[in-house]
């Protein structure tokens, strides 16, 4: 059984420190019973009690208040120690009080041997000065000192004298008292100051002394400061300023009394301290310069009573921090349990307030149009109730646990507050001076295994605190619902272009954040961490506040399942997208789109989306000038935001390399005209999030990522290797670089499909006609013989002659565009006849020669002189400009013609 005890306690190291403490209350509870004792009977002691050495007949019954042992103890203690005894006593009621309010003792055997020199010092001058100075008599072998305190006596009186002796005693007392107990000691000046300091009430004799007690003032600890009403004051304020024309008399009296000018306080009341109206000699200014009369410092002394309060705690705390700071030393603190559990108990817990839920319910918007109605939240599942009051006593036991396995590994540091959110608790801890962070970071996985947490995360800097931060994972989690998010904060939403409830913040603030401001944002993610519900509750954020007018989405999804439930929403621009390679081509109409809107913006004289939207028609018809009724038909009035939501980007780029050149041009110019990316991928590798997609991409959301090297590439930094998965994640705002630790907002399914079988039944769908026309690059683009040719193909003929080589990426470079249009047009030069086959990897021989090129050039333009002054007296009907000088033709979504010209835009339609 005793094996077994041994055993347990050895697997237990945490029961160490418990029984240290109860064996520590023992010894305090016999230390005090025996000081207790001794006191009473000395108090009561009666020499006529036996054994008596002063009374022949001793009294028959003790008068000892603890009777015949008392007697005894107090004769033995009388007779051997003396009245020294006392002085012994009282320094063991101060060691007693200062364990019992948690002080430890530290050096006790150095505090032990000043002790005894005390006792046989004072015992000895009781001894001396008794006999001497009283009686007048020389001490002899009865002197009332006791005999240990008499033998040094009679040693000392023949070689130094009775003077002599006194004065060495004296000496041996005051060093006992500096070894025993150096802090009181060193408090006696302070007293002194502070006796001194109540004088300047009094009505001093001679301007001298009342010049000299002022000066006592730079005794007291901290700078002071001028403040009141009008910033002018005479109180102690930490961080103010109290000038003075003599400042080479204070700094003489702080070298004459060894610097107490900044590091002691006296604790007086500052209104006594300057309650005097003569002139003391001194010329006062307050913080602007401006010279202060004397007689009116009692008018700038009148502070209100929370500011008196305020000054006395500082006073008080500073002068506790001081013997806290000199009475600690290198040996470890004793660790008390219950100590620990009161004070996380007082401690403070900053949980986010709850959600104030408006009477309607409902995010405020503009006016519906034609019948549209935007889904109710009551669409949305309703978030939890009371999960602070459940988190709350698990989270102060959290703090407990944090604080005492600090100690356990040496790190003086202490939990001085307290931030739980949804998923997470931030510890802040004050480190001692001197302690490295690096020493936390040494030790994360053992504190994670104290607090029997999977993992921890240490945030070595918070701005505007000396604490350090420490994460760790709640027991209990917080489910982040949309409805809950989106009944905040009205005011700030509706200032958003495009608003995403993103989630709440480690101290359980919500998460919202506008798209527009990003303007693109990258997700990274393992299988499981939570991208892809991330993903739905954007979509989610856009289908809450805004209309199929105002917003239209690409959803390109390559495992046809994650998005499929949005496949019947009436803000979509074409069906789901499930083709890496028709994705890829989406993506290079996004940049023709994007060129042809700053076209229309730079008509228009406007700057950006929003400038556009927000004119009227007659000034945007006063800007453009339109030639006649048909041009303005084709010219929009609004002009909806755009946003491409892919989920992988890893398989996209692995279908075709050059999209990265459409990503960079998106990324780098469509903020201004309304198009925003939100690419997500499990895979952030180099050869995927490449350098150029990264820096474009300044909003960065990560998940748990398999290790910290892509970490590193979607943050910059390590961290989301240690996130926890189901929608934990860190967020990278684009305005500033610290990183904010989120619970990511959860969307089941069945809301999803309750909000899209709503939004079906309210409007039907209206793809983009261009963009349903959209192939991928190996599926062509209608026939070669009825497509009309590029209005880049003459310059691009004469790139091609002028390198002799008919390549796409060629074409690509020199002209700026896409994979597709650059293959398109080398399709047509090879219809032409100047191109030869077609040759794998190489680029196609160039078959004519730049003055056949010449030619033709010419022999077309006398064709087109012809055919106009044929067709001058004719019916244009028919008549096809090249340059988009005719109206175009109107294509259906299921339109069998595939041809359709590069410029047709659904926004110039009527």
């Amino acid at each position: 059984m005793a094996k077994k005890s041994k055993k347990a306690a050895a697997d237990n190291p945490q029961d160490f420190p418990q029984t240290a403490a109860v064996l520590g209350n023992v010894a305090w509870a016999v230390l005090a019973g025996a000081w207790l004792f001794l006191v009473l009977a000395l108090l009561s002691y009666d020499p006529a009690d036996a054994p008596s050495l002063t009374h022949g007949i001793p009294n028959e019954t003790y008068h000892n208040w603890a009777g015949k042992f008392g007697a005894l103890i107090a004769h033995k203690t009388y007779l051997v120690v003396g009245p020294g005894v006392w002085v012994a006593l009282a320094a063991v009621a101060l060691y007693l009080v200062a364990t019992a309010r948690g002080r430890q003792i530290d050096q006790l055997p150095l505090r032990l041997v000043g002790l005894v020199l005390m006792t046989v010092a004072a015992s000895g001058f009781v001894g001396v000065g008794a006999v001497a100075l009283i009686t007048g008599v020389e001490p002899g072998p009865h002197a009332p000192g006791g005999l240990l305190a008499t033998f040094i006596n009679d040693q000392m009186s023949m070689r130094f004298g009775v003077l002599g002796t006194l004065i060495v005693l004296l000496v041996g007392f005051w060093v006992g008292a500096i070894l025993a107990m150096d802090q009181l000691v060193l408090a006696v000046p302070r007293m002194i100051g502070e006796l001194t300091l109540r004088l300047t009430n009094l009505d001093l004799p001679g301007p001298g002394l009342r010049r000299f007690v002022p000066r006592l003032a730079t005794f007291r600890s901290g700078p002071w400061t001028l403040r009141g009403k009008d910033k002018t004051t005479l109180r102690p304020r930490p961080g103010g300023r109290f000038k003075r024309r003599a400042q080479d008399e204070e700094d003489e009296l702080d070298e004459e009394t060894g610097g107490l000018g900044g590091t002691e306080s006296f604790g007086i009341d500052d209104e006594a301290a300057y309650d005097e109206e003569e002139d003391d000699g001194y010329e006062y200014y307050d913080e602007d310069g401006n010279p202060i009369d004397p007689s009116e410092l009692d008018a700038y002394d009148t502070g209100e009573e929370d500011a008196e309060d305020e000054d006395e705690a500082y006073e008080d705390e500073e002068s506790e921090e001081v013997a806290e700071d000199e009475a600690e030393d290198d040996s470890p603190k004793q660790f008390d349990p219950d100590e620990l559990r009161a004070k996380m108990k007082q401690l403070p817990i900053n949980f986010a307030p709850k959600v104030k839920q408006s009477q309607q319910q409902e995010i405020p918007r503009e006016p519906d149009f034609s019948g549209y109605q935007f889904p109710s939240i009551q669409l949305l599942e309703e978030p939890e109730g009371n999960f602070t009051s459940e988190i709350e006593q698990i989270v102060r036991d959290q703090a407990v646990q944090l604080e005492s396995a600090l100690q356990q590994y040496k790190i003086e540091g202490e939990v001085v507050g307290i931030d739980s959110g949804p998923v997470i608790t931030m510890f802040e801890v004050r480190l001692a001076p001197g302690t490295k962070v690096s020493r936390l970071s040494a030790v994360d996985s053992d504190l994670a295994r104290a607090l029997k947490a999977q993992n921890i995360r240490i945030v070595p800097n918070m701005a505007g605190k000396d604490t350090v931060g420490i994460e760790v994972p709640n027991i209990k989690k917080e489910r982040v619902r949309l409805q809950e998010l989106m009944t905040t904060q009205h005011e700030v939403v509706s200032k958003m272009k495009l608003p995403m409830f993103l989630g709440k913040d480690a101290s359980g603030q919500p998460l919202i954040q506008d798209l527009n401001a990003m303007p693109h944002m990258l997700i990274a993610g393992t299988t499981g961490s939570g991208k892809s519900v991330c993903m739905n509750s954007i979509i989610m954020s856009f289908l809450f506040t805004k209309k199929p007018d105002e917003l239209k989405l690409v959803l390109v999804d390559p495992k046809m399942v994650e998005m499929s439930m949005f496949k019947n929403i009436p803000h979509l621009m074409c069906p789901v997208v499930t083709e890496m390679a028709k994705a890829a081509a989406i993506l290079e109409w996004a940049v023709t789109k994007m060129d042809e809107r700053y076209e229309l913006l730079s008509e228009a004289q406007v700057r950006d989306i929003a400038s556009y939207n927000e004119l009227g028609e007659e000034e945007l018809k006063e800007r453009m000038d339109p030639a006649g009724e048909e041009d303005w038909a084709r010219i929009p009035k609004k002009l909806p935001y755009m946003v491409f939501i892919i989920d992988e980007l890893a398989d996209l780029m692995m279908t075709n390399k050059e999209v990265e050149a459409s990503i960079v041009r998106i990324a780098q110019k469509a903020r201004a005209v309304g198009i925003h990316l939100i690419l997500a991928t499990q895979r952030p590798q180099a050869n995927v999030v490449t350098g150029l997609i990264k820096s474009n991409m300044p909003c960065r959301v990560a998940f748990k990522v398999a290790s910290g090297m892509d970490s590193r590439i979607v943050l910059d930094q390590k961290g989301g290797e240690l996130l926890l998965g189901h929608g934990d994640m860190l967020f990278l705002s684009p305005r500033s670089s610290k990183l904010t630790r989120a619970q990511g907002t959860l969307v089941d399914d069945s809301e999803i499909r309750k909000t899209v079988k709503f939004l079906k039944n309210i409007a039907t769908q209206n793809f983009e006609p261009s963009l349903m026309q959209v192939k991928g690059a190996d599926g062509g683009e209608g026939d070669g013989e009825a497509a009309e040719r590029d209005p880049l193909f003459e310059e691009a003929v004469d790139i091609v002659i002028e390198t002799r080589r008919g390549s796409v990426s060629l074409l690509q470079r020199r002209l700026t565009i896409g994979y597709s249009r650059a293959s398109r047009i080398i399709e047509q030069i090879a219809e032409a006849g100047m191109l030869g086959p077609y040759k794998g990897s190489q680029a196609r021989e160039v078959v004519i020669s730049k003055e056949e090129w010449e030619a033709m050039k010419a022999q077309a333009e006398a064709d087109a002189q012809a055919a106009e002054a044929e067709a001058a007296t004719a019916s244009d009907d028919g008549e096809d400009d090249d340059l988009d000088g005719g109206a175009p033709a109107v294509y259906t979504a299921d339109s069998d013609d595939p041809g359709v010209p590069d410029e047709f835009d659904d926004e110039f339609r009527q």
